[in-house]
């Protein structure tokens, strides 16, 4: 043994060399004083032995006694003695290293230990609790003497924790095996099962045969769903059912009783390990396709609020730990060097979203939809106005300053468009589409490895843009010799209302915030203004970063409604909006502020939109988006 200061070990190898458990005190205070003497240039921690070591052994002492390592018996100093508890971990080791080669060696009980061993270094706990709680995560040491409590007065099983559990397992199982494979017995439960299975008679019976002569494929069955876990519990049962009726048990009886009971509460966890693989992978199933659905692109937070049909949240239904092995495997598994399925970019801010990369090209098409009427109105109002000051813009005239002008705009109005654009994975993208000929299916922004400009993926036309702008403009700004009296004054008058509005911003700033406080202060919150904020709260939820309200409800609106013609298209927007109003108002009566919540606002859009009238329309996942978003628009404006 290696020299160390460590007094555990040192008390185990002491009663090992003794060959007993109880360990004289003074007789290992006189070993550790002539250990340390000779060890203390190597450790020299234990200079604290070398003097008096009783003070210092009995310090050291204080924790394991806590920790059920040793106990103290007799406090008389000559009589003192010390129980090492590690003794027995090994010697009960051996004896399961017995049992798995001869399944008749019983199980060591309390019985085992000597009589005048304090029963309080055993870690008794209730055979259901222990083996769960060792199947799920066991750390191995020798500082555990465990005694598994078995019901209905079953002498107690004591196992070390210096084993695997799955030493316990296997010949708990090997004691049920040799019980079953006498003659007697075999047949006798064979038959019991094959009865209780009409129907399943072949199945029953490949299954007890498979654990009577395959351990090995018994085994496996256990750790798969299927009806194996029907078939050991009705064996469990059976054997348990004969043997409490059994007055004067024979050693061989304990055995089958202590295995079955044991053996019942495995079977129970891979029962309940093998729901919760089906359901973690349900639910991960699910994750999936809810990924592929609109609005095609995710934030973290909006993936951990996923919920299934239920209406029962994701993320509880797999672990952190199972969605981040997820997300890293879709996000990094892919084939023959293409891109993986899963696409991640970011925003400005930070934001990071998922994108499955078959939904790219049609994300960047909706988008790009949603962001062409909000910057063709700036634009439009913005050249108005220097219009109307007699100013003009390189935008205005030439092309490519145009395009530079689009892509600043969508930088501010439509970030995650603005970030797809200028993701990096996007031209090998594009060549993973040319090669596969999807292109034609899905559109493209590329003419041919080159990515259209600005203006042509938000479908923007300058000229338009500034025609636009031109018609409302006052008719005498189209007259050559009054439109040129009018700049010369204007351009005058214009430096001087700049310097004058600077000056004065700051105070009616100031003058504002002032009006608002003393209101705000003075008002009392009624329902309808806490409706309002509680609307701009599940806004929030609702429409991903870098969107607008309006421009989710514009894009939901162009899914589900298919109308052609400008007026059926009108007709049925408004009798669905119709619909959710009449049935909004009705809520409202009832519902308090703090009540209008995100999984208020789904529920009510799940039931309104069940209804025969809304059931008609095909589209329901787009109609239910936005169904809950045009809610929310309805009490924000109030």
């Amino acid at each position: 043994m290696a020299a160390t200061s460590n007094i555990a070990v040192l008390l185990k190898y002491f009663a090992s060399k003794q060959n007993s458990a109880f360990v004289v005190y003074k007789d290992f205070a006189d070993y550790i004083k002539r250990y340390a003497q000779h060890n203390v240039e190597e450790v020299p921690d234990l200079v604290s032995y070398l003097g008096n070591p009783e003070s210092a052994i009995d310090k050291e002492l204080i924790p394991l006694i806590k920790s059920k390592q040793v106990a103290l018996i007799d406090q008389d100093p000559s009589k003192k003695q010390i129980f090492v508890t590690g003794f027995f971990n090994s010697k009960f080791a051996d004896r399961y290293k017995e049992i798995q080669s001869n399944p008749a060696v019983p199980f060591p009980t309390i019985t085992d230990l000597p009589k005048q061993a304090p029963l309080e270094v055993l870690n008794k706990q209730n055979s259901q609790d222990i083996v769960f709680n060792l199947m799920k995560k066991q750390d191995k040491n020798d500082r555990q003497l465990y005694a598994i409590i078995i019901p209905n007065n079953v002498p107690a099983v004591i196992f070390p924790g210096n084993i695997p559990i799955s030493i316990l397992v296997d010949s708990v199982m090997g004691k049920i095996r040799r019980m079953l494979k006498k003659e007697e017995y075999h047949d006798y439960y064979l038959k019991k099962l094959r009865i209780a299975n009409p129907g399943k008679e072949m199945t029953s019976k490949n299954f007890f045969t498979d654990f009577v002569n395959k351990p090995d494929v018994a085994m496996r069955s256990l750790e798969s769903a299927g009806d194996s876990f029907y078939f050991w519990n009705q064996l469990c049962y059976f054997i348990k059912q004969d043997y409490e009726k059994v007055k004067d048990f024979t050693q061989e009886d304990i055995n089958v009783l202590q295995s079955v009971y044991i053996a019942e509460i495995v079977i129970s966890f891979f029962k309940n390990e093998a729901q919760q693989n089906l359901q973690r992978e349900s639910a991960l199933k699910t994750l999936q396709n809810l990924l592929q659905k609109p609005p095609y692109y995710f934030t973290m937070d909006t993936i951990l609020k996923f919920t299934d049909s239920k209406g029962i949240p994701l993320y509880g239904q797999y672990t952190e730990k199972d969605l981040k092995e997820f997300l890293q495997k879709e996000t990094t598994e892919s084939s023959n060097q293409e891109l993986p399925q899963l696409l991640v970019f970011k925003v400005d801010n930070g934001t990071r979203y998922f994108v499955y990369k078959n939904n790219v090209i049609p994300l960047i098409v909706r988008l790009a939809s949603d962001a062409h009427t909000a910057i063709d109105e700036k634009l439009t109002k913005e050249w108005f106005r220097l219009l109307q000051n007699f100013e003009k813009r390189p935008e205005m005239h030439d092309e490519g300053a145009f395009n530079n002008k689009l892509k600043a705009e969508c930088a501010v109005e439509a970030p995650p468009l603005y970030a797809l654009l200028n993701a990096n994975f996007l031209p090998i993208l594009n060549m993973e589409m040319q090669e596969t000929s999807t292109v034609g299916a899905q559109g493209s922004i590329f003419e041919g490895n080159e990515m259209m400009s600005y203006a042509g993926i938000l479908q923007l036309n300058r000229n338009t843009i500034l025609e636009n702008a031109k018609i409302l403009l006052p008719v005498w700004y189209t007259i050559p010799i009054i439109s040129w009296i009018i700049a010369l004054f204007t351009k005058k008058s214009n430096k001087k209302k700049k310097v004058n509005k600077q000056k004065t911003n700051v105070v009616v700033k100031e003058t504002e915030e002032q009006s608002e406080n003393e209101v705000s202060a003075s008002k009392p919150v009624t329902k309808k203004d806490a409706l309002k904020h509680a609307a701009q709260a599940v806004e929030a939820e609702f429409v991903p970063s870098g969107s607008t309200l309006e421009n989710e409800l514009s894009s939901y609106r162009k899914q589900w409604n298919k109308m052609i013609t400008k007026e059926a298209n009108n007709n049925l927007t408004e009798d669905v909006n119709a619909l959710i109003r009449d049935y909004l108002r009705k809520v409202l009566r009832t519902l308090p502020a703090k009540g209008f919540t995100a999984d208020r606002v789904s529920e009510l859009a799940e039931q309104l939109c069940n209804t025969p009238n809304m059931k008609k329309i095909t589209e329901h996942d787009a109609l239910l988006n936005y169904t809950q978003l045009y809610m929310v628009f309805l009490v924000k404006n109030i």
